[in-house]
């Protein structure tokens, strides 16, 4: 299997990301809809409107000088009812794989990102019953390679599968939206299992496959021993209990028993971090921002790209010399000037990173295009983009980087 950083795949990968719903708004077979219906979240529409003009949008960025795009394709939008196929949504997604190409991006396919069909979880358990992980999502993955593999130009099974398990079970941002510790923990423990069953799936083709997760570094509020162990806990959840699946072939989640299978060793090809901010922790085990009088975006976080840098390093240090993505950071705000100031700090970051020797091999923008927010409709922005596809001053100051402040090693 290749990676990002042979020299057969092109050296540094300069992209950008989006979930499903921010890109074309939710299908209304998917679980996510239901939130939308019962009024728990805005409507997500037709999100940026990708999916009415995709090819310009695409031509659009390859343009500005991205190289790659990772691209999710919506299970239930596929697949609304169990073994009920729409045809026409395979061919969009197969018009929207050959655009990518033709405009000059390579694609990295996302096959699961947040959303999942209702009746899988609903009828079918989900990914909590072997069932659901080994036929259901085994089949999906396995038809993905089927439809797709001589159109992508590599693989993302699972979008951040601890992070789904947090938001949508211990946080209650995602559906089912409960705040249920030990359910949350089972559920972090399957999505990782589900992820690695769909990695060993898919490295029977040619292209690389990259793991995706959702990285925040953890401090604690106090020091009282609660808080210290609660720190610990997130820590271990976050960090250990997916590291641990490449340095020791198990999966270890606090309070769950391990999975371990030596295949986990070598299941990913790329380890991809999203990473927009760190976090404080208390007494009780509920996140915050940190430092707690830091600015916050207008999804409560307080972004620091220096704890990028440190969560770079660590990784590096657990993981040695294994490639490593930044895939998705950025900055729910109106305000320009600071989504600019922050994002040329994150360059900085990674610069100083493979300055240090730090295998990273690529950067994606999370996002291109303003669209819709999981939890704040249209009334934030984290594009580079309008959406009218004006390019804001991020926008340029990522070009610059793109014409070789960062260059491959």
């Amino acid at each position: 299997m290749g990676s990002i950083s042979d020299s057969s795949y092109g050296g540094f990968a300069w992209g950008w990301t989006a979930d499903s719903v921010a890109l074309e708004g939710v299908d209304p077979a998917a679980d996510w809809s239901v939130w939308e219906r019962e009024g728990r979240a805005p409507r997500s529409g037709e999100g940026n409107g990708f999916g009415i003009d995709f090819r310009a949008d695409l031509e659009m960025l390859a343009e500005w000088g991205f190289t790659d795009c990772r691209i999710p394709v919506e299970w239930a939008r596929i697949e609304p009812e169990p073994g009920k196929l729409d045809n026409d949504a395979i061919d969009r997604y197969l018009d929207v794989l050959a655009a990518a190409r033709h405009s000059g991006l390579r694609t990295w396919l996302v096959l699961q990102n947040t959303t999942l069909p209702g009746w899988f979880v609903d009828d079918e358990g989900g990914w909590s019953t072997r069932q659901g992980r080994t036929m259901w999502w085994a089949r999906w993955v396995d038809r993905c390679g089927e439809w797709f593999s001589d159109r992508v130009d590599g693989w993302v099974p699972v979008e951040d599968p601890v992070g789904w398990a947090v938001r949508s079970r211990i946080l209650a941002q995602r559906p089912p939206g409960r705040r249920r510790v030990a359910e949350g923990v089972e559920a972090a423990q399957h999505a990782l299992e589900a992820m690695f069953e769909a990695c060993r799936l898919l490295r029977s083709g040619s292209q690389p496959v990259m793991g995706v997760f959702g990285l925040h570094t953890v401090f604690a509020a106090d020091q009282r021993s609660d808080t210290l162990g609660w720190q610990g806990w997130w820590d271990r959840l976050l960090w250990q209990s997916w590291v641990s699946t490449l340095t020791d072939g198990e999966i270890t989640v606090p309070d769950r028993p391990i999975v371990a299978r030596e295949e986990f060793r070598e299941a990913l090809d790329v380890v991809g971090v999203n990473f927009d901010a760190p976090v404080s922790v208390d007494r009780n085990g509920h996140l915050g921002p940190y430092p707690p009088t830091a600015r916050c975006d207008d999804s409560g976080l307080a972004p620091e790209p220096e704890e990028l840098g440190r969560a770079l390093a660590r990784l590096a240090d657990m993981l040695g010399d294994k490639p490593l993505a930044v895939t998705g950071t950025g900055v729910s705000t109106t305000d320009e000037t600071w989504r600019d100031q922050l994002l040329a700090r994150t360059l900085d970051q990674i610069e100083a990173a493979r300055d240090d020797g730090i295998n990273v091999v690529g950067y994606f923008a999370d996002t291109a295009v303003d669209g819709y927010n999981w939890l704040l409709g249209r009334s934030t922005a984290r594009g580079l983009f309008d959406q009218d596809r004006n390019p804001k001053d991020a926008a340029f100051t990522l070009r610059d980087r793109m014409k070789g402040q960062v260059l491959p090693r």
